[in-house]
């Protein structure tokens, strides 16, 4: 297996594509387990999820207006993917792309 140090910072709120270029949201948080051993400990990242808030998502990149268009979700046509972290092609950190087609993702709304 082999590992690559990418920081966090670069990847929240960038904006994933499928494989045909098309937007599925963006990077809104990165869920990891804590591998436990004798030398310390590793956190590695299992999944990514990526929101998309609809009509909104061009001015949702600011924490209040997230957060504001979560409470409002229903209204904005917020949607959320759990991606799992072997979907996704880091290659370039700035444009992160999924390997598989949208609708393979299952969506949280």
């Amino acid at each position: 297996m082999s590992t690559r140090t990418i920081a966090l910072c670069d990847l929240l709120g960038r904006t994933v594509r499928d494989t045909n270029g098309t937007s599925i949201g963006r990077i809104e948080e990165l869920n990891a387990e804590i591998d436990l051993h004798g030398d310390g400990n590793d956190y590695v990242v299992t999944s990514v999820s990526v929101g998309r808030f609809g009509v909104l998502d061009v001015i949702a990149t600011g924490r209040f207006v997230q957060h504001l268009g979560r409470r409002l979700a229903r209204l904005t046509g917020y949607a959320r993917s759990e991606i799992p972290w072997d979907w996704l092609d880091f290659g370039d950190p700035a444009r992160p792309r999924l390997l598989r087609a949208a609708h393979e993702l299952s969506r949280d709304g």
